[in-house]
């Protein structure tokens, strides 16, 4: 693995992104170093990992939201999205859809239970972390339903 300290790294990330029309990253955070106060840590990776997953599913939702108008939504979207709801959003210069208004979640679980469940305001219930969720739905003997 020594034969990586050799790759140029830097001139790669340089190269594909002005190749596909971005900013450089290199001297997009040498620029915001400069900003700062000297320190031994410049930005915790950790934030960075988790600000890049965050904005992926962000890019992953503008798609799928978009080109499924007719699909039941999670409340978020549906209220994030509706310009006559008080939780509007506007979106003009988003590029990701991420929950912005609706993130009070509340988690449930057990002793000596490593899963972490949690239930969002609706009654959307997500088992495991980062993973699926459920949502019920209840139609009365009269045909009416109780919906989230």
């Amino acid at each position: 693995m020594v034969w990586l300290k050799w790759l140029p790294w830097r001139f790669i990330v340089r190269r594909v992104a002005k190749a596909h029309g971005f900013l450089d990253p290199i001297a997009l955070l040498a620029h915001l170093h400069r900003f700062a106060q000297p320190s031994e840590v410049h930005e915790p990776i950790e934030l960075l990992r988790a600000g890049m997953v965050l904005h992926a599913r962000g890019l992953i939702n503008s798609r799928v939201i978009q080109h499924s108008l007719d699909w039941v939504w999670p409340y978020w979207i549906e209220r994030q999205f509706d310009p006559k709801d008080d939780a509007f959003v506007p979106r003009a210069f988003s590029i990701t859809h991420i929950n912005l208004t609706f993130r009070n979640w509340t988690a449930i679980g057990l002793p000596d239970c490593p899963e972490l469940p949690i239930v969002d305001p609706r009654g959307l219930v997500t088992p495991f972390f980062d993973e699926w969720s459920l949502d019920a739905w209840i139609m009365t003997e009269d045909g009416r339903f109780l919906l989230p």
